[in-house]
């Protein structure tokens, strides 16, 4: 989002920084980077990222997608530029998962004043934030069979990543630091440790319903200890479309090794948030063409051998993550001046989200899948 967007002050001054690195990257000597300019921002809150062309002995320019860290504070107290890289290119190669290419990770940040990456260009559109895909846009103006395609070739994605595994370097890499510890346990303390950054941040005591709904998702994480990958992010917004089939999967700085069927949850958890936040009486509850919540979960859960009743598990933790997350957002737009104090505090509790969370925790799996019910009933 433009808003918040903490990006290179001076681009000019970074496309001169970028362009000296690249000759010094074997093959690119002479090599120029002859345009860099913002890329969208109609999606997202942290990682600045700008659209490159890059062009060598005489050949035609090519583009390229540069990713860095934010410069000022950003969502997150944590960028890690590598772990996210890890993740993309153990996905590399793989003709079931739609990835754009990557090219060069660099850490050094003395080379364009933070550490980067750069990936290839991949065209097509994207689910925007802004206006809301609900409202306006490609995704409203499509017909109900093109939009069709689009939800069950994502969720076709979502089954390939959970048929991935992370071994090797990525498992050596990225998994938790405590093999005492299940990973459920360690990823629930990653997002407390994060709504805390968040909290400080602004005045007045955190919401203490989150220990409570940590506590709860502590006690009830499912048996076994899964490692694979998890995208972390899997929703509409962060996939490149191309004639609405997938061309790359986008923005893995939530990636972790857990259970996959996570992605499945919030892919589910974060349509209905749109819907909840975003719907309103002129608003379909769900686009024509996109599938429910039960049958998009038969179908996932037929193709990867996983136990449907671990949905309502996921979709609260998954509320659990966005809560905390909301946290740091809260701060986040009120020190860039978005929100006033008390919309910033107001922001962070998620009133309207809450009841439906209770619901599911109470009711399980059924109440998941009923959460649109359950919205009419609370409106």
């Amino acid at each position: 989002m433009a808003i918040v967007f903490r990006g290179h002050p001076d681009p000019e001054v970074l496309r001169g920084r970028l362009q000296a690195w690249l000759r010094r990257q074997p093959g690119w000597e002479g090599g120029q980077v002859t345009s860099l300019t913002e890329a969208s921002q109609a999606n997202g809150f942290s990682n600045a990222t700008y659209r490159i062309e890059l062009q060598r002995h005489g050949e035609p320019a090519n583009a390229f997608i540069l990713r860095t860290p934010p410069i000022e504070a950003g969502l997150f107290p944590h960028y890690d530029l590598g772990r996210q890289f890890a993740f993309m290119t153990h996905l590399q190669g793989r003709n079931d998962v739609a990835m754009a290419p990557c090219r060069w990770l660099e850490l050094d940040p003395e080379a364009i004043g933070q550490p980067f990456f750069i990936t290839d260009f991949v065209a097509g559109s994207v689910a925007p934030d802004q206006p809301n895909y609900l409202k306006a846009g490609w995704i409203v103006d499509a017909l109900p069979g093109q939009r069709e395609a689009m939800w069950w070739r994502t969720l076709d994605q979502l089954v390939a990543l959970a048929g991935i595994e992370s071994t090797g370097p990525l498992r050596d890499a990225c998994d938790w630091p405590d093999r005492r510890q299940p990973r459920m346990q360690q990823h629930l303390a990653h997002w407390a440790d994060i709504a805390a950054w968040g909290e400080a941040q602004l005045p007045g005591p955190g919401d203490a319903r989150l220990a409570v709904l940590r506590d709860w998702l502590a006690r009830r994480a499912p048996p076994g200890d899964p490692a694979g990958v998890v995208w972390g992010d899997a929703r509409f917004g962060n996939i490149i479309f191309r004639d609405f089939e997938p061309a790359a999967l986008l923005d893995w700085e939530l990636a972790v090794i857990g259970d996959p069927m996570i992605d499945l949850s919030y892919l589910l958890f974060h349509v209905f948030l749109y819907e909840l936040y975003h719907g309103d009486d002129t608003t379909t509850e769900r686009c024509e063409g996109f599938g429910d919540d039960e049958a998009s979960v038969a179908y996932y859960c037929a193709r990867t051998g996983r136990d449907p009743a671990l949905h309502g598990y996921y979709w609260v933790f998954n509320a659990y993550r966005i809560l905390c997350i909301w946290q740091c957002k809260a701060a986040l737009m009120h020190r860039a001046g978005e929100w006033t104090l008390e919309e910033a505090l107001e922001g962070r509790r998620g009133e309207r989200l809450w009841p439906h969370v209770e619901a599911v925790m109470a009711g399980g799996t059924q109440a998941a899948y009923r959460r649109r019910e359950l919205a009419r009933s609370a409106a």
